[in-house]
């Protein structure tokens, strides 16, 4: 027998994941590609993970959290734009920061991101400031209380996330930090995401039913 291969009567190891019928049929798919009992078992436990994992970070506990207790009044949005904008800063010379930038670092239209400045800047997290390249520009900057949320946040984050991974061992982190990296490229890879799109367009062609022909 394969040592991939789960031994008989020993229970899954990853059984206490794989518990809906769509981890199942994930496994099936696996095992129908030529994976083994325990390697397709392994990908379903991956894609069960990863589903916890995205409707954790989906939730925004973590900032909910922040926010109750600095700033009740402020929402995500105003989160992510004072984080936006310091990271944005901080690669941009000379301060040249403007809502347009801010849009596009947020994956939003400027619009929205007017206004989510403009909230900033009546809240007193931020600040306007003209351009010192083009009098006519109006960058944002962020208030000494943006400046030190962000770097509490940042550092607070950091020490979870450093805290988590004390129990692991140099050649786990080491292992995991390389396998994560190969496995996160098939997410990154804009080409392979464009074919994946086409084929669900195209199964949804072939099963789309016929309308009856009229009489």
């Amino acid at each position: 027998m394969s040592s991939n291969d789960a031994e008989p009567g020993k229970p899954d190891r990853f059984s206490n994941l794989c518990q809906t019928r769509g981890d199942q049929d994930l496994a099936d798919l696996a095992r129908s590609h030529g994976l083994s009992e325990a390697a397709a078992g392994a990908v379903a436990a991956i894609d069960a993970v990863m589903g916890k994992v995205r409707r954790s970070v989906q939730r925004r506990d973590f900032g909910r959290l922040i926010l109750a207790r600095i700033d009740p009044s402020l929402e995500l949005s105003h989160l992510d734009a004072i984080i936006a904008l310091s990271a944005v800063a901080s690669d941009t010379p000379q301060d040249e920061v403007t809502v347009g930038v801010i849009a596009e670092r947020m994956g939003i239209d400027p619009s929205r991101a007017s206004r989510i400045s403009a909230d900033l800047v009546e809240r007193g997290y931020a600040f306007r400031v003209a351009s010192q390249l083009d009098a006519r520009r109006i960058c944002l900057k962020l208030t000494a209380k943006s400046e030190r949320l962000v770097t509490a946040v940042r550092q607070t984050k950091w020490r979870i996330f450093a805290g988590s991974m004390t129990q692991w061992n140099e050649q786990d982190l080491v292992t995991f930090a390389a396998l994560l990296e190969r496995f996160a490229g098939w997410a990154m890879d804009e080409a392979e995401m464009r074919r994946s799109a086409d084929a669900v367009k195209q199964m949804m062609d072939e099963t789309e039913p016929s309308l009856p022909r009229a009489k």
